[in-house]
């Protein structure tokens, strides 16, 4: 049942209780007016109408749907600026995941990002609900071969709700494996958690996240120095130790993350440096480079998510994998 026929349904059974209570008020020598009748069932009535009918056409249309709590977005006087926070932070975090997932496919993940159709679908109260849908960008925008980046971005968002649940203490279960197989995957899924976090500084103390098919989890603070802290120190299952070769084109500096593109018999392969200042950033940026290090492979064995050691800038020439 969608959230809209539920709503429906909840409308429908106030509307024939009201009926109903009316009904008895008469045969028992009653003679309530419809003004008593409605207020009898007023608070039960505006609620459905004000708020679970709003929600319901959110959560339908939504492939993710934020909702925030806290002084800065109490119903009555939301600021401006945390509900600005709010949207600016779910479209760079989304845009953020299509990038990493649609590098892993070794395309131009920055024409996918731009590209990438993002839809409000509204807001409903309750504290602030916001809903957002990913939409195939226009024909000549995209490649039929971009297709299943797109079912990716959508899968994994929808995955999202999955991976707070399995917190424990300062780590993530093994279990995040069989959420998402993928290493890489799961690691940009696990950034993405931790984008959308709030800091508490903003007069929003919780972010609940929902999802398709009845998925949620919250978000808090707490929560946020928990993922800060499983990204500084990835967990890799079944590490192997290796060289690879291949292009570097772009470094988040603060998360310390990139992606190696062309690499030979791979593709790309999801980057993880311990150390990396500016300087050797830019002279890495746009070269062929070897990275040493610890990795982990996909079900397919393919290297997907690599703890990086030790990196350093080639020769074109030299380009492809490297012996270990």
């Amino acid at each position: 049942m969608s959230w809209a026929e539920h709503a429906d349904q909840t409308l429908t059974a106030v509307l024939e209780n009201m009926v109903a209570e009316g009904l008895l008020a008469k045969s028992v020598g009653m003679n309530l007016t419809p003004r008593q009748v409605v207020d009898a069932s007023r608070g039960f009535l505006l609620d459905v109408i004000r708020t679970a009918m709003p929600l319901a056409r959110i959560m339908d249309a939504s492939d993710l749907v934020l909702r925030a709590d806290g002084p800065a977005v109490e119903e009555a006087a939301m600021k401006l600026s945390a509900v600005n926070w709010l949207t600016g932070t779910a479209e760079r975090a989304i845009r953020g995941l299509s990038r990493a997932l649609f590098d892993l496919a070794s395309r131009d993940a920055h024409a996918f990002s731009r590209a990438l159709d993002l839809r409000l679908t509204g807001f409903a109260p309750g504290s602030l609900y916001a809903g957002f849908a990913v939409v195939r960008p226009p024909s000549d925008l995209l490649d039929e071969d971009d297709e299943p980046a797109i079912a990716t971005v959508k899968d994994t968002l929808h995955s999202l709700p999955e991976i707070p649940r399995l917190i424990e203490g300062d780590a993530i279960s093994p279990a995040i494996r069989d959420v998402l197989p993928d290493p890489a995957k799961r690691d940009a899924a696990v950034d993405t958690l931790f984008r959308l976090a709030p800091t508490g500084r903003r007069g929003i103390d919780s972010i609940d996240i929902s999802t398709p098919g009845g998925r949620s989890a919250a978000l808090s603070p707490q929560e946020r120095v928990t993922l800060k802290h499983v990204l500084d120190r990835p967990q890799l299952h079944q590490r192997k130790v290796g060289a690879f070769s291949g292009e570097l084109r772009e470094i988040d500096l603060d998360m310390r993350r990139f992606h190696l593109r062309n690499v030979a018999n791979v593709g790309s392969i999801r980057c993880v440096i311990e150390a990396l200042d500016r300087r050797q950033a830019k002279h890495a940026l746009g070269e062929f480079v070897r990275v040493e290090g610890e990795y982990e492979t996909d079900r397919e064995g393919r290297p997907r998510l690599m703890v990086v050691r030790a990196l350093r800038v080639l020769e074109r020439a030299h380009q492809g994998e490297l012996p270990t």
